[in-house]
This record gives structure tokens, sequence and C-alpha cells, in this order.
């Protein structure tokens, strides 16, 4: 009797088991689409304050290493200064890779970031383009 119990038991958890991994594996993509429709908005915005400050720090470097003077060095240092959000942008992106994003889906979330904010090629380019 407690070998018919035991046989039981165990058949009734491996089924189990079976079916919460099946249900895992299925649910994994719902889930990560579900954690960028929540997270795109910031995301995108932290994508775009990091790109500028980039971009700004590399001209005000180019600036300084052509114009040396106090002013172009105070500027280099505003702008060096302006980089601490790429930090928030590095945590949140790491953040999103903890959660179980793909380093494609963080690709595809600052792509959607770029597209959303330009309405036409031009203004694509623009967002890429170190001007100096």
């Amino acid at each position: 009797m407690r070998s018919a119990f035991l046989r039981h038991r165990f058949f009734t958890h491996a089924v189990a088991i079976a079916l919460g991994v099946a249900l895992g594996v299925a649910g994994l993509p719902v889930w990560r689409e579900i954690l960028i429709l929540i997270n795109q908005s910031e995301y995108g915005k932290l994508v775009e304050m990091c790109d500028g400050a980039m971009r700004d720090h590399y001209q005000a470097k180019i600036h300084a290493a052509d114009n040396p003077s106090r002013d172009s060095g105070l500027k280099l240092h505003s702008a060096e200064v302006g980089l601490l959000v790429c930090q928030d942008y590095d945590l949140y992106q790491k953040s999103l890779t903890q959660w179980g994003l793909t380093e494609n889906e963080l690709s595809r979330m600052r792509l959607t970031a770029i597209e959303e904010r330009a309405s036409d090629l031009d203004e694509v380019i623009a967002t890429h383009e170190i001007r100096y």
C-alpha cells in the first residue's frame, strides 16, 4: 500500500514539475515583452540623456584640445560631470538584464527610443552624428 502511494506521489510531482517547466519556457517571451512595455519610456529617456552627454563631452574635449583655455577646461569638466547620467543608464540596463532581457532586446529598446524621437531619417542621423 505504501509503495503504491509513493509511486503515485512521485508521478504527480513529476507531472507538476514538467508542467511548471513547460509553462515557464512558454511564458518567458511574454514576460520579456511585458518588461519591455513597462520600461521602454524610462529606458528611452536614459538613452537620450546619455547619448547627449557623450556628444557634449566629445565636443568639449575636441574644443579644449584645439583651444586650450580656462573656459574650455571648465566646459570640459562640466561635460565630464554630465556623463554621470550614463551611469544611471548603465545601472538601469543591468537591472533589465537581471530581470531577463537579452542584449538583443535592449538594442531593440534603444532603437525604438531613437525612432520615437525622430520623425525622419535626417533626425535619426543627427542623433548619432558627432559634430565638432
